[in-house]
Order: C-alpha cells, then structure tokens, then sequence
C-alpha cells in the first residue's frame, strides 16, 4: 500500500528508511545564495518575500550538510509560490540540522560510555524545479534526497501543479475526468517498467495484481496521485505533452528497484481528459533535461 503523502510533511518520508539501529528520523536546516529577479510577475499585494529568501541555498556543518535549489523560473512565474516553498522548505532544513546536533551529542555519549559512535554527517538535499510554465499553471517537481547514517541514503520525487496567484496545488481531478481508466493507464505503464528491469514475463500477472494492490485507495490514502505528479512540455508549442506520475522507492517496489516515473503521451490520455483541459494536451512529451532522481 503507499504511503500517506502530503507535500507539506514530505520530508517525514524520507527518514524512515535512513536511520541508524535503534534511531528514529528527523527532519531537516540550513543558510545562502542568489536571488533572482521576478520579471514581469509582481508580488500579490497579500504576500511579501521572507527577509532571507534565497533561490540556492546551502549550509555545511560540524555535523550536517543542507541545500535548496528553487528554479527561478517558479519565482517569475509566481514570487508568493517561490516563497511558500523557500519558507516551507527552511523549516524541514532547520529542524533537520537542530536533529543532526542532537543526534551528534547523543552519539557521543554513548561513546563516552563505551559503546560505539554511530554517528555519521547528516546530508539533506532539496530542489523545486518547474516541468512546463504556462501562462495559467505552473508543474514543479521536487526532489528530496537525505543520509541519516543507516544503511543507505534516500529520497523522495513529488510534483504539483499550481494557478498563477492560488497556494493550493490542483488535484489529478481538474485534468482527468475518468480516475479509473487513468489508473489502469498507470498500472499498465508500471507494469511494463517492472517487466522492462527485469521481472521475467511469467511474473507479469502477479506483478500487476500487487501494483493494483498498491495503488488502490485507503483510508490512509483516498487521493493516490496527490503530490504525484507533474505535467511535462510538448513537441508542439503551447501545449501539454503529457502527464508524468512519480513513485518514489518502496511507493511501488523495494528500495533496490529504484523510483518509477510513468509519463503518459497526451494521445493515451486524451479519452479521459477534462473537457476544461481536453483542447491544452497536444503533440509528443519532451523530458526536460535533468529529470533524474537525485
């Protein structure tokens, strides 16, 4: 079953996996960079920019070592965005470094005792980069990427969609009018990226009932593609080429297979889209360079 998914608290995610034995994970901190220009966007009246607002940002410690990364495509799009996700994303980076401290000093102390200094540098990561900008809506994908001293680093891929001047991302609802022939679309694209890494074709049947498994609503989860998913350029100018669902490790797999993106051609999905959006997909999707999980 997939995990419950908010953007606001993505980070919690992340750490599960991560911590060292016997540890439970934090969350994130951090401090500097460049600010860019906002053209021809100027702020909303409501909304002003925090006094430390930076697009790149990156503090290393003693004990830790964060970064942020905003497009500054976001910030011209829309500054009151680009600023919610600076100031979300501080607060994930601060707590993460006060954890790392507090970790760092717990570690030593049990060294002091006698036992073993578990404690390793703690590394957070964080980026918000824009899929496709129209002249309405925004896509940002996000990326975030953590080591916590256990076995193995982790991250976490999400995208939203965004209207110019509204906070609240758009749900898979205001594209899609048919849910369940879109998850068939998805399940079939996950399917096929399983068989494509090397499940053997007797597999395919039981392969697909667990993804089916995985992606069927729970109370824990009722909107399964919340957070999930970005919309990606076309080949033809002006319009959506199609729309790109992530999964990020142990979502759909174990932590082995990696993240999954399925991106859907507009022509695939166009029997399914909003009347409102039916006229926007168009043309082939072009994969913006620099899609890959961290």
């Amino acid at each position: 079953m997939l995990r419950p998914f908010a953007t606001a608290s993505v980070l919690a995610l992340i750490i599960s996996a991560c911590a060292p034995a016997g540890e439970d994970e934090k969350l994130p901190p951090a401090e500097e960079a460049a600010v860019g220009e906002a053209a021809g966007a100027a702020p909303q009246p409501a909304a002003e920019a925090p006094a430390d607002f930076q697009l790149s940002y990156r503090l290393v410690s003693e004990n830790y070592e964060v970064s942020l990364e905003i497009d500054p495509a976001i910030l011209v799009f829309d500054p009151p965005l680009a600023w919610r996700l600076w100031t979300d994303a501080r607060i994930e980076l601060d707590a993460f470094g006060a954890s790392a401290d507090a970790d760092r000093k717990t570690a030593d102390a049990d060294a002091a005792a006698g036992g073993d200094n578990w404690f390793r540098g703690y590394t957070l990561d964080i980026n918000h980069t824009s899929t496709l900008v129209l002249e309405d809506v925004i896509s940002v994908s996000d990326s975030l990427g953590t080591y916590t001293g256990g076995a193995h680093p982790n991250y976490v891929l999400a995208g939203s969609v965004y209207r110019k001047g509204e906070g609240v991302p758009l749900g898979l609802s205001a594209f899609i009018a048919d849910p369940s022939a879109f998850n068939d679309l998805v399940v079939r694209g996950l399917v096929d990226e399983k068989m494509a890494r090397g499940y053997g074709p007797s597999m395919r049947g039981a392969v697909e009932a667990e993804i089916r498994e995985y992606l069927a609503p729970s109370p824990e989860v009722r909107d399964i593609y919340a957070g999930r998913f970005v919309l990606e350029p076309s080949t033809e100018a002006g319009k959506v080429g199609g729309i790109t669902v992530l999964f990020s490790p142990y979502d759909v797999g174990s932590y082995a297979e990696g993240a999954y993106t399925v991106t859907l051609p507009a022509a695939n999905i166009a029997p399914v889209l909003t009347e409102a959006w039916a006229g926007r997909f168009g043309g082939e999707p072009v994969a913006p360079e620099g899609s890959e999980a961290p």
